[in-house]
């Protein structure tokens, strides 16, 4: 996992996570009373009654039948245009992570960030001579990304490069897909 430039293991991203919602929670919580070591302990309980409850999810995440590959993607952006980032996970039908992405990717606005995510996933796919002729479903919950990418159009003419690149990778892959997925 990299954050930021610097290679970060999983156990470091949770630990930077944990100290910040710990501190943040002591200043700002009900739980200024506890110790930041106490709260680093047991973080979710120390919060449980400052946190909001989550519903929970109604749409259930399926893995891809038979020996399809999935590869879920999507893009972000925080403000229009704004802060923007984008990922990816490939799965097989087992469940198994086979590969996955995440970036920051400059300032750019929500659509472009999802063209993006797909752009990348497809790149990764044709790069990959393991992936070449495998059927592979790349997923984006975004309509108007995958509208773009399945049509005749481009889109805005920001876009009109990366449309073209994926249907260019898509055509030489032959077996690769991109799909609207609603978030689950």
């Amino acid at each position: 996992m990299i954050f930021k430039g610097v290679p970060t293991t999983v156990s470091q991203a949770t630990d930077k996570v944990k100290f910040r919602v710990a501190w943040w929670y002591k200043y700002h919580g009900a739980g200024s009373k506890l110790s930041i070591s106490t709260m680093l302990l047991n973080v979710k309980e120390s919060c449980a009654d400052f946190l909001p409850k989550q519903k929970k999810n109604e749409i259930a995440w399926n893995p891809p039948l038979g020996l399809v590959l999935k590869f879920n993607v999507d893009g972000s952006a925080r403000g229009n245009p704004g802060n923007a980032g984008i990922g990816g996970v490939l799965i097989d039908n087992t469940g198994k992570v086979l590969g996955l992405f995440s970036e920051h990717v400059g300032i750019l606005d929500s659509n472009s960030a999802e063209i993006l995510a797909i752009h990348r996933a497809v790149s990764l796919c044709a790069e990959s001579t393991s992936l070449i002729g495998k059927d592979v479903d790349i997923v984006s919950d975004s309509k108007i990304a995958v509208s773009w990418v399945n049509s005749e159009g481009f889109g805005s003419l920001n876009h009109v490069k990366l449309i073209y690149d994926i249907r260019s990778l898509l055509l030489f892959l032959g077996n690769t897909w991109v799909f609207f997925q609603l978030k689950s």
